[in-house]
């Protein structure tokens, strides 16, 4: 028996899962996003060329998602790279209560989406909710939050940021902890002030474990979709309907599976172009 057969043996089950629950979606996907298919006349099922990604690119409401998208992910991820930093570096200098205070801050990542999504549901209530009640004590609201066009994203923005900057925390508060206190202690013998040796030392050694962070979130946040349709539904109206909620609405509310399958291959495709660049930029050779 040749060496490398038993190992593969041990590989194979796991391997085919993986294909099986992956792979043949992935090509399944590819191949009906060329195919006119309308799950009521799923008969008439047929190859189309180009035209379902001919029809998005004239499609209004695909890119005021698109756009939606790009605003949700770029304004999300700068707040918990922010919040990320911020809460990291008062943990590092923290000297009491170090273990209490992180399984705290770390609780919203235990809480399944699902409960999250229901318990900000009911707090952004304009009449019943908890934040427009507290908000009151301080002269500010009522608010309409998820129940306003112009408030809904913003709203969403919120809860996603309360539930995963806990996630950048861990990434940065491990990667802090891992860097050299000689390279930090020399640039303060040589009259680095503080923010000098975090931009000119920490960040960019961080760079390498922060990029890890920021390609899962990234990820994470262009395909939500469970808080955006338990909160939101997409409302009021389309105006917190991202690529993610549009092709799960395209696919299973109007049937058009064809022309669902050609929006998922983009979202695909911006997930991928977008990874890679993140990894292009965090691919540092350091010394």
């Amino acid at each position: 028996m040749r060496t490398w057969l038993l190992p593969a043996s041990f590989l194979a089950p796991a391997l085919i899962v993986l294909i099986i629950i992956n792979v043949v979606p992935l090509f399944y996907t590819i191949t009906t996003s060329f195919q006119s298919y309308y799950l009521p006349r799923s008969y008439d099922r047929g190859f189309n060329g180009l035209e379902n990604y001919t029809e998005l690119i004239f499609d209004k409401r695909f890119w005021a998602a698109l756009g939606r998208t790009a605003i949700f992910v770029t304004v999300s991820l700068a707040i918990e790279v922010a919040l990320g930093f911020g809460i990291a570096l008062m943990l590092i200098r923290q000297r009491w209560g170090l273990g209490a205070l992180r399984g705290l801050i770390l609780l919203p990542i235990i809480v399944t989406p699902i409960a999250v999504a229901f318990v900000w549901r009911l707090l952004f209530s304009p009449s019943l909710g908890l934040l427009n009640y507290l908000l009151g004590y301080v002269g500010l609201g009522p608010f309409e939050w998820i129940y306003s066009p112009n408030q809904a994203l913003p709203a969403l923005i919120l809860v996603e940021v309360w539930q995963h900057t806990p996630e950048l925390v861990l990434i940065i508060f491990t990667g802090l902890l891992t860097l050299p206190d000689d390279l930090t202690e020399a640039a303060m013998i040589d009259g680095a002030n503080p923010w000098q040796v975090f931009m000119a030392i920490k960040l960019p050694l961080l760079k390498p474990i922060l990029m890890v962070g920021i390609v899962f979130r990234v990820i994470s946040l262009l395909k939500t979709f469970d808080v955006f349709y338990i909160v939101g539904r997409g409302g009021p109206g389309t105006s917190t309907e991202t690529l993610a909620l549009y092709v799960y609405a395209t696919g299973f509310s109007f049937l058009r599976m064809g022309y669902a399958s050609a929006l998922a291959m983009v979202l695909f495709a911006i997930v991928l172009i977008t990874t890679i660049l993140i990894v292009r930029w965090g691919d540092v050779k350091l010394g």
